[in-house]
């Protein structure tokens, strides 16, 4: 154990040879609060190593979050904290001196108030287990992996998510009684003190397809002005805060279920003169399946080249039920005579493995390997078996004829890279595009035990068909097999600007409300370097195709 910094500055004087007055007294943490901080880190630091199947060691761990509540604060570890932290090894007690003494030492900051040290810590953990692992928000829906906190309406604001979210919730929670009190956050505001997550004035930051903001037409950088008829000012923002996002409601007698509240909402969008929204707060299914463009009806129609039937889906955050909304589009383009398919996951960013592993196996004949497994599948042993996700019922075997051309990017991430690797490794599709970022770890939820907060921790990771790793690592280098490379002959370079420019574009497009006729960039393929170049591509697959066949 190391002694505790005294946190303040010598008064320094020059008129007289006098003793300098004592320092001013710092704003410190009761060593009771600080102990108990302690303890509920050490015990996610057991559970992270319970559950994590690369076998993350307790020093890791804790110097982590040692490490998470000095960067909170703008500092970096000081050396005798990390030589403390070295002398301990794995011995509990003086990890636990060592994390009390730091908390102390930091004292009672902004930064670290309330929940905040819990939340820094806990979130330094990556640096002792993987950069995938941290604190995660139950979300609005146990079936959404994409929305965080959405009012029932389908958009979020700048502000309401993340950490930020994360500590209105802890903090409201404790001071309306929802969640019990805890020493070990020190005093917690009242109410109507705790602060909105919200940034004023109150811009979306995202809008989700498929809800009712977005049948409604309200885009990404609209602002609210007006809520129910109020004005939003720097001053009512908190308590209208709270009218948005915890509406008063009763509960149908015969469901049970809250009553659906609506809110009408003033939007300033550029220019344009303010207009009104009226949104039902509602159960809906995000969309994570997008065509060509949307029809009078909401749905997609799909045919990219109508004169050669060539089809284009691109997935997004792959929901439940993802592969529902997929199987139906790719027989509606089958009832069309659809030739060929342009499968675009540039920008899916993974999600449910389950729908996941269904879409690739439409793919696929019956027992193809999709990718194989490597998880803990034993908690608090250190071994890890290899398993295989293979395609199977409802929907191996579906399309196993058609031309596929997948493209991808930098912006592919996790179960997007797995279907990639899964056509592109059985011989099913040719790449296209740009290298995709390497992730493929598996993660599950730990429950931290207060407010409803969880801690993704990685579980597992999915290997290449083959058994290899297709994982980057904090060290791996560009020479290195990891992510989805194209094939020979079909990389297509792209600068950052464009490559952002597309998705702002493709985000645009799947907002476009039904009916709408507006003109968007995103449908001209010919704007687009990589459908442009994958029509292209297929046009002359299905030419040779053609000279083939008798």
């Amino acid at each position: 154990m190391f002694g505790s910094a005294a946190i303040g500055m010598l008064v320094w004087t020059v008129a007289a040879p006098v003793p300098a007055p004592p320092p001013a007294p710092a704003s410190t943490v009761d060593r009771n609060q600080a102990i108990q901080f302690s303890h509920m880190v050490y015990n996610m630091a057991i559970g992270v190593m319970r559950e994590h199947y690369l076998d993350p060691k307790l020093n890791d761990l804790m110097a982590g979050a040692v490490r998470g509540l000095y960067e909170e604060v703008g500092q970096k570890v000081p050396e005798d904290v990390q030589t403390a932290i070295t002398r301990a090894g794995e011995n509990s007690t003086d990890l636990l001196a060592v994390l009390v003494d730091s908390r102390m030492r930091l004292g009672s900051v902004a930064a670290l108030s309330g929940p905040r040290a819990l939340i820094a810590a806990l979130n330094g953990f990556r640096y002792g287990s993987d950069l995938h692992s941290g604190l995660s928000n139950p979300r609005a829906n146990h079936s959404f992996v994409s929305v965080e906190l959405d009012y029932g309406l389908g958009l979020e604001l700048d502000g309401v998510h993340g950490p930020r979210w994360s500590i209105y919730r802890m903090e409201r929670g404790i001071a309306t009684g929802a969640y019990p009190p805890t020493g070990c956050f020190g005093p917690i505001p009242k109410v109507e003190a705790v602060p909105s997550p919200a940034n004023f004035p109150w811009k979306i930051r995202r809008v989700v397809p498929g809800s009712p903001a977005q049948r409604a037409g309200l885009k990404p950088g609209d602002t609210i002005v007006h809520l129910n008829g109020t004005e939003i000012t720097a001053e009512n923002a908190g308590k209208m805060f709270i009218t948005l996002a915890f509406p008063v409601t009763g509960f149908d007698p015969n469901t049970g279920q809250p009553l659906s509240v609506k809110r009408t909402l003033k939007i300033k969008r550029g220019a344009e003169a303010p207009f009104d929204v009226t949104l039902e707060s509602q159960q809906y299914t995000p969309e994570a399946v997008y065509g060509v463009i949307r029809t009078a009806d909401g749905k997609w129609d799909c045919l990219l080249d109508r004169e050669n039937k060539i089809g284009y889906l691109r997935l997004g955050p792959i929901e439940e039920r993802a592969d529902e909304a997929f199987v139906e589009m790719l027989d509606n383009l089958a009832k069309q005579g659809c030739r060929a398919l342009i499968l675009d996951l540039r920008w899916c960013p993974g999600g449910y493995v389950t729908p996941g592993t269904r879409i690739a196996g439409m793919f696929l004949k019956t027992n193809d390997t999709i990718a194989q497994v490597i998880t803990k599948t034993n908690p608090g042993t250190v071994t890890s078996l290899p398993a295989a996700y293979r395609a199977s019922a409802p929907y191996a075997g579906k399309c196993t004829d058609l031309p596929v051309l997948v493209l991808v990017g930098a912006e592919t991430l996790g179960g997007g890279e797995l279907i990639a690797c899964a056509l592109q490794e059985n011989g099913r599709s040719m790449t296209m595009g740009q290298r995709t970022a390497g992730r493929a770890s598996i993660q599950g939820t730990l429950e931290t035990g207060f407010g409803g907060m969880q801690f993704k921790v990685t579980t597992g990771a999915t290997l290449r068909p083959n058994g290899k790793p297709r994982g980057k690592l904090p060290n791996s280098k560009p020479t290195d097999d990891w992510g989805i490379k194209p094939d020979a002959g079909l990389e297509v370079p792209l600068t950052a600007d464009i490559s952002a420019k597309l998705r702002t574009w493709a985000d645009d497009q799947s907002l476009r409300p039904a009916g709408s006729n507006e003109a968007l960039p995103f449908d001209d393929p010919q704007k687009d370097p990589l459908r442009a170049a994958a029509l292209a591509y297929l046009r002359k697959v299905l030419r040779d195709k053609k000279r083939i066949d008798p």
